[in-house]
């Protein structure tokens, strides 16, 4: 872990904003380049990519903030609650800057998600555009910009995973979400100078956005319909997602809809047992996806020469 890269003048750069920042420089430098040779205009694709920059922050930011109210209502409206609430992140004066400090973690990925997905397509009609073509140009950049965010979440200390005693596994140290989580819980010893061993699930998810660019790339290289590297990413990354959230250790901040345990997996993934395996905001979310992927493709293959009449639908231009 290692929040801070440098200083400028007194002021922390931290990693997790600039490994964001490296993503999207990638991952904008890629959709300009595979859609000029597409034949799409430069200037057309980085303004499309700017609005879905901020649209993507502004999302998974509300979102965090949604499921995570408590930490940023309370210090700004009754900071001696929050205190009472969070002790070991005590302050001793209302502080309402809290919804801003992105870089010291706080983006849930769906509401990014969400959110550049709604101002792709109010983009696209007002420029009278086909949506889908252009999905497929972009969506294998969100999957390297994953591969670049998740170091950024490891640099920052969020998105652990569970206790594990591999010897791949990640200690934290004191002052840290893990290690404040783990005391609060009753697992260290006092004066304890790392949190107990964790799963890097930060890393697990940045090689499966590697893994993940990859695959599309290959999926656009021999596609057969306009759509179809979207939708595969609408599979493969909630495949990949919901099962890293297996692993994930905090759930407190991302939130479940159902507690669901599976004691025979703990057993085999050598989790405590007790440990809940289903059903987070995001494992909710993928299963939506995935299987809203699966019945396009698999009805795709059934209509041999005619093309998804669904998808059809979505890539023609809208009318005046």
């Amino acid at each position: 872990m290692h929040p801070v890269l440098f200083e400028i003048f007194g002021e922390p750069v931290h990693l997790y904003a600039v490994m964001i920042a490296v993503g999207f420089v990638v991952g904008i430098w890629l959709a300009v380049r595979h859609g000029e040779q597409t034949g799409y205009d430069r200037d057309m694709i980085l303004d499309l990519c700017w609005w879905l920059l901020v649209s993507g922050l502004v999302g998974s930011r509300v979102v965090f903030m949604m499921v995570n109210w408590e930490q940023y209502y309370y210090p700004c409206a009754d900071y001696e609650h929050f205190n009472t609430l969070y002790p070991q992140y005590a302050i001793t004066e209302p502080d309402c800057t809290r919804l801003l400090k992105f870089w010291n973690g706080g983006l849930v990925f769906y509401g990014g998600v969400i959110g550049a997905m709604l101002t792709m397509v109010w983009f696209l009609r007002r420029e009278g555009l086909k949506i889908l073509p252009i999905a497929d140009v972009l969506i294998p950049s969100l999957a390297i910009g994953q591969f670049f965010g998740r170091l950024g979440c490891l640099a920052a200390g969020c998105c652990w995973g569970k206790v594990s005693g591999g010897s791949w596994t990640l200690e934290y140290p004191a002052g840290t979400m893990v290690y404040a989580q783990h005391g609060k819980a009753g697992l260290l010893e006092y004066g304890a100078s790392h949190s107990l061993s964790v799963h890097p699930t930060q890393l697990y998810d940045s090689l499966a956005g590697l893994l993940l660019f990859c695959i599309l790339i290959y999926v656009r290289h021999n596609k057969r319909f306009h759509g179809q590297v979207f939708i595969w990413w609408m599979f493969v990354y909630p495949l990949f997602r919901s099962t890293v959230e297996i692993f994930r250790g905090d759930n407190v901040e991302r939130g479940f809809l159902i507690d669901i345990t599976v004691e025979p997996l703990n057993r085999l993934l050598g989790f405590e047992p007790g440990s809940v395996t289903f059903l987070s905001t995001s494992q909710f979310i993928s299963l939506g996806m995935m299987t809203t992927a699966a019945i396009i493709l698999f009805r795709n293959r059934r209509k041999t020469g005619e093309g998804p009449k669904a998808i059809d639908q979505l890539n023609s231009k809208p009318t005046s």
